[in-house]
Order: structure tokens, then sequence, then C-alpha cells
């Protein structure tokens, strides 16, 4: 069995990569929110793309956490008889773990990220001034969203046309409605992270439970393995 010092340090290694995992995550959708294009697109955008890469990255932090545990199951496993560690390997607990895993609901499910936003500063942003969208005179630019949403062409907004005040005002409201989408995402990350190290940890306990009841069988059988020798020695000497 693996100590329980040891599964201290794999969870804090683990707890290590779960939030290198969810900063790569925040710094990507960043990214994209940074840009100039369509709010409404940049709305539906965090709606998706962060729960997409959760589950992507729950995948890898999957395997992660199995090659740990692995790790530590073979230091001992490799103490018993050939005949015990070629049962340990039949058993094929690493994949066995992991296809149960996923096929349960799918894998890891991270929740929806709800957007609470303020409609009115979404709309007074969409428009600059009366009769003057913000698209209006504005590049094209294309970006595509695998699995999350179609590739299509969205309006820029890097080339507003229109007095200084007004381009100055849609900055300004621009700014305050991706500054409220960022907290949201924060907060959404840092909820989903949580979510994330307690499903790992009950991936943790599955595999456990599992190595001990491989034990046990090699208990129960080296026990039979014993009997029998028995009575296969007490038969020669009946018989001699």
């Amino acid at each position: 069995m693996i100590k329980s010092k040891t599964l201290k340090q794999i969870e804090k290694k683990l707890d290590e990569d779960i939030s290198k995992e969810i900063e790569l995550i925040k710094n990507e959708v960043y990214y994209i929110l940074n840009k100039d294009l369509d709010l409404y697109f940049l709305k539906e955008f965090i709606k998706y793309y962060p729960r997409k890469l959760l589950k992507e990255k729950a995948e890898i932090l999957l395997d992660t956490l199995l090659n740990y545990l692995m790790q530590e199951a073979l230091k001992n496993i490799k103490n018993l008889d050939l005949d015990h560690q070629y049962e340990f390997f039949k058993e094929n607990l690493r994949e066995k773990i992991k296809n149960k895993i996923l096929s349960e609901n799918g894998g890891f499910k991270p929740q929806p990220l709800r957007i609470k936003e303020d409609e009115d500063l979404l709309d007074k942003t969409l428009t600059a001034a009366p009769g003057i969208a913000v698209s209006a005179g504005g590049l094209i630019a294309t970006i595509a969203i695998p699995e999350t949403l179609p590739l299509k062409a969205i309006p820029a907004v890097s080339t507003l046309v229109g007095p200084i005040y007004v381009v100055k005002k849609f900055k300004e409201k621009n700014r305050r409605l991706k500054n409220m989408w960022k907290k949201q995402i924060n907060t959404y990350l840092k909820n989903a992270k949580n979510e994330l190290k307690s499903w790992l940890l009950k991936v943790e306990k599955s595999f456990l439970d599992n190595l001990e009841t491989f034990y046990k069988k090699l208990d129960q059988s080296s026990v039979e393995n014993i009997i029998n020798k028995n009575n296969i020695n007490y038969v020669k000497v009946k018989n001699s």
C-alpha cells in the first residue's frame, strides 16, 4: 500500500499542477477577451470556452495523478515474487481506473459559467452614439473556437468612426464591461479549481480501494497456496 505521508506529498504536487493549469486557462481566456472583438461574441466565448478548457485539463490532470500513484505502487510491487507481480500487471489498474472515471458521466463536469452583467451597460457599449454602431466601418476579424462556437466573421472595433469623445466614452464602457467579466471568470475558475481537486481526490480514493482489493486477493491466494501445499505434503507422507 501507499503510505499516508507519500499520499500527502502526491496531493501537494497535484495541487500545484491544478493551480498551473487553471492559470493557463485564465491567461488563454484573457488573451481573447483583451482583443477588440464584438462584445456579444466575447460574451458567448467566455460562457463556453473556459468550461471546454477545464474538461481538457481535467483529463491531463487525471493522467498526471494516475502516474504519481502508479509510480508509488510499483515501488512496493517490485518487492513481491514474480507471480504476484504478474498478477498486478494483469490487473492493468491504471487503465481500469481511467476508463471507469471517464465513462461515468463523461468524466469531469465543470459547472456552466453564468454571466451576471449590467445589460444596460452592454447595450450602451455596443452603440457608441445615436445612429453610430460600434461595428460601422470596422474591420472583419475571423476566429475559430473548436467545439463551442462556429467559425464566424466578427466586426472589429479598432476602427470606430465618430468624434473623439464618443470613442473615449465607448472605450471606457468597453473596459468596464470586460473588467466585470474578468472578475466573474476569476471567481468561476477559483470554484472550478476546488471542484476539480475534489474530483481528482475521488479518483485517488478509487485507485487506493482497488489497490487494497488487489492486496487482499494476494493474501487470500497466499493462504490458499499454503493450504494446498500442506495438503500435497500430507498426501505424500500418507502414501509413503
